[in-house]
C-alpha cells in the first residue's frame, strides 16, 4: 500500500502553504507569507513538510482515486439534474463509462 500524508496532525502553516501553492503563488511570496501569518514557523521545515505532502499525493491509491473520481461525478450529476443541465448530465453518464468498471 502506497504510503500517504495524513494532513490531520499536520501544523496550519504547511496546509497554508500548500493552498497558497495552488492558487499561484510565488515562492517569495509564500516565504513573506509565512513570515507575517506564522512568524514563529520554520521555513525550511515548513517546506520540507510541504515537500512530504505533495509528493504523497502524487502516489494516490488507484482504488481511492477511482472510488474519488466516481463520488465527484455522482455529484456533478446530481447538481445538474438540479439545475436541469440534463446535457450535461448525460455527458457525466458517457464518462462514468469510458472510465472502464
Amino acid at each position: 500500500m502506497d504510503e500517504k500524508t495524513d494532513l490531520s496532525p499536520c501544523p496550519p502553516a504547511p496546509i497554508a502553504v500548500v493552498q497558497w501553492l495552488v492558487t499561484g503563488a510565488s515562492e517569495n511570496d509564500v516565504l513573506e507569507a509565512l513570515r507575517v501569518k506564522y512568524p514563529h514557523a520554520d521555513p525550511a521545515a515548513t517546506m520540507k513538510t510541504v515537500h512530504d505532502i505533495l509528493a504523497g499525493e502524487g502516489r494516490p491509491s488507484t482504488d481511492a482515486l477511482r472510488g474519488w473520481v466516481l463520488v465527484s461525478y455522482r455529484e456533478l450529476y446530481r447538481r445538474m439534474l438540479e439545475v436541469g443541465d440534463f446535457d450535461g448530465a448525460r455527458k457525466v453518464l458517457k464518462n462514468i463509462t469510458e472510465i472502464g468498471l
